[in-house]
């Protein structure tokens, strides 16, 4: 969906309040100390979370489905990471079993139609004491901009910002699935986070944290693999 805008995009995630200032740091912080593991990121886009983690001492393998996106992580990343053209609709076959200590999954689990599919294929590539990081639009977000039932579960095309031209579709649905979706792919919640917005955005962008002080655009969480059932 992003390659028609992708350089527009990795302009405008780059440094602006919700991306730089409120996702970035939740997904970030959740992650912790990343020095010396092996992180996989999803999705991964531009690489604006790639050269951050590469920054902070992980080894960093990664993909997106676009293009562009890759060639701007590349670059954005010198040549540090290992980052490929895959979609992530298909089986991350390259990825061994049990290789990354850490998956960053950052606002994108709403594009998937099958999503538990998806979440299980990280939990394979996940040591059994790894965990996934992933950020989403909080469910409450969908409902006011949308209206109807805050239980509706539908796919939604609408542009990504209300003043572009960026098309996207993305899946509404309530906290309740949201949650039943990471139990069905293996995994519990160790932490969820509804972010705040970091103190630079009231200076820099203080319409938007004023707005996100009031209601939460994304949620955040840390998903641990649930322990395998005892054998009988």
């Amino acid at each position: 969906m992003y390659e028609r805008f992708a350089h527009e995009y990795a302009a405008h995630a780059e440094d602006n309040s919700h991306n730089a200032l409120y996702d970035r740091p939740a997904v970030l912080g959740l992650a912790g100390d990343v020095a010396g593991l092996a992180v996989f990121d999803a999705a991964c886009g531009p690489g604006l979370y790639a050269r951050e983690l590469l920054d902070r001492g992980a080894r960093v393998t990664g993909c997106d489905v676009s293009p562009t996106f890759v060639d701007l992580a590349r670059a954005r990343c010198d040549g540090r990471a290992d980052l490929r053209v895959h979609d992530l609709t298909e089986p991350l076959t390259w990825v061994p079993d049990g290789s990354a200590d850490l998956v960053v999954f950052a606002l994108a689990l709403h594009y998937f139609d099958d999503r538990v599919t998806l979440l299980e294929e990280f939990r394979r590539i996940l040591r059994p004491s790894g965990a996934l990081v992933l950020s989403t639009e909080h469910p409450t977000m969908s409902w006011t901009r949308l209206g109807g039932s805050y239980f509706t579960e539908e796919p939604v095309e609408e542009s990504l910002s209300p003043d572009r031209d960026w098309p996207i579709r993305a899946w509404r649905r309530p906290l309740t699935s949201i949650c039943a979706e990471f139990r069905a792919a293996g995994f519990f919640i160790d932490e969820l986070l509804e972010p705040r917005p970091v103190p630079e955005m009231a200076e820099r962008y203080p319409d938007d944290h004023a707005k996100l002080e009031l209601l939460p655009a994304f949620l955040a969480f840390r998903l641990i693999p649930a322990a395998p059932p005892p054998s009988r």
